[in-house]
């Protein structure tokens, strides 16, 4: 069973650009645990706080799904919430 968790905390992200110049992330850490992702689901834009940013849906290879923010002006990422399979975060 998945439990849902808003977090909202910044977090650090690795990122691979692309040839087309998309933004994939590869990595962040929360809570001094690196998460790998696995795949990444749907991408969307939509504003926070009066700011554009950059949403991506994402599942990582422990099988937890999260949604992460990236304001680009501020190159600025936030784990906004998880879905987490296991509930110790």
């Amino acid at each position: 069973m998945m439990k849902e968790v808003l977090v909202d905390e910044p977090v650090e992200t690795l990122i691979r650009v692309m040839p087309n110049g998309d933004v994939r992330p590869t990595s962040f850490v929360w809570r001094d645990r690196t998460r790998y992702v696995g795949d990444i689901g749907r991408s969307w834009e939509e504003r926070v706080d009066g700011k554009l940013v950059r949403c991506y849906l994402i599942q990582a290879v422990d099988n937890n799904t999260f949604e992460l923010h990236w304001d680009a002006g501020e190159n600025a990422w936030t784990l906004h919430r998880a879905w987490l399979r296991d509930l110790v975060a």
